[in-house]
């Protein structure tokens, strides 16, 4: 086991104490906003509720105006990937020259979508869109919420132009480059790790929601708890993902990857299993335990999302189990 943790095995082993500060303040950066991202993402998705049980009772008209209502939500969730993705491309670029371009068109764009989210909010309250500047609908201070998170990414945006002007010859902070994720079949590649990420950020917003949200009496504990488990899984994964595999060196990578992939599919199947036997001692707890946590589902008579939450992080793992046995024939 020591052998999988030795420090000689991991990229940051070789930077300098200064590189290793910055590499520290990105992951944490990376972090924080993961953790935003998942819980506006799951604010979207209660604000589509209402669109989708307008769409069910066939009513398009009633649909597009909850669409319209719920759109400060979807313009801050974006602003919340997108950031995460330009922290988390920090040290996966390819040169600073085009980190440092896309580091000025990512912060115009999210100056941008926020200032576009503050206009939309301040007349949607003058016309009457809005009934208040608190609503407490999806969110207890919405909209008020996306007007607060969207001066945070105008100011984060305005720091990092603010930055790039004043240090343009001489970056006093410059993260070092681990290189590029793939250079192979790369768009399929992003695609799986785009699908990946969101259900990594429902399942962390969902696996705490559900503890407060889900009914564990009536009979439904062990499903609800079977559940929480697989919907912490996909971040679990990721953060494995992320901040272990992904931090060792490219020949540590191809011995790590078979047993790592092994242990996360054994976690996988664990999760399976327990869900599958909760419901076999309640098969109406999807619809009726977990009702407040995914609403749209229900109002679709599909309880999908909390299907989708058990199987993603099992496709993961055989996946990444596939990888690594393709890599030790080679």
């Amino acid at each position: 086991m020591k052998k999988y943790f030795d420090k000689s095995n991991f990229i940051p082993s070789t930077f300098k104490d200064k590189e290793r500060k910055q590499s520290l303040v990105t992951s944490i950066l990376v972090t924080i906003f993961f953790v935003i991202s998942a819980f506006t993402f799951m604010n979207m998705l209660y604000g589509f509720v209402d669109v989708m049980g307008s769409i069910v009772s066939a009513s398009p008209d009633v649909a597009i105006k909850d669409l319209l209502r719920i759109l400060p939500l979807i313009l801050v969730f974006f602003m919340s990937l997108w950031t995460l993705l330009l922290l988390h491309a920090t040290y996966r670029h390819v040169s600073d020259e085009r980190w440092h371009k896309s580091l000025f068109k990512d912060a115009i764009a999210i100056i941008s979508f926020g200032g576009v989210n503050i206009i939309y909010v301040i007349v949607g309250l003058i016309v009457g869109k809005f009934l208040s500047i608190v609503e407490g609908s999806p969110t207890p201070i919405y909209p008020l919420d996306t007007l607060l998170l969207s001066v945070i990414f105008i100011l984060l945006g305005v720091f990092v132009l603010i930055y790039l002007k004043k240090f343009k010859d001489n970056y006093k902070y410059v993260v070092p480059a681990r290189g590029e994720l793939v250079k192979k079949a790369r768009g399929a590649y992003c695609t799986f790790l785009t699908f990946w990420l969101l259900f990594a950020l429902f399942g962390l917003a969902g696996g705490l929601y559900s503890i407060f949200i889900y009914d564990f009496a009536h009979g439904y504990a062990f499903f609800g708890i079977a559940v929480i488990l697989c919907y912490l899984l996909s971040p679990i994964f990721i953060g494995v993902w992320e901040f272990y595999y992904n931090e060792l060196k490219e020949e540590r990578k191809k011995e790590v990857l078979l047993p790592l992939a092994l242990v996360g599919l054994c976690f996988a199947l664990l999760g399976v299993i327990l869900y599958v036997v909760s419901l076999s001692t309640s098969m109406d707890a999807p619809s009726n335990a977990g009702f407040g946590m995914f609403p749209i589902a229900f109002a679709a008579s599909v309880n999908i999302a909390t299907l989708l939450a058990v199987v993603s992080p099992l496709i993961v793992a055989i996946v990444a189990t596939i990888k690594g046995i393709l890599i030790r024939k080679k």
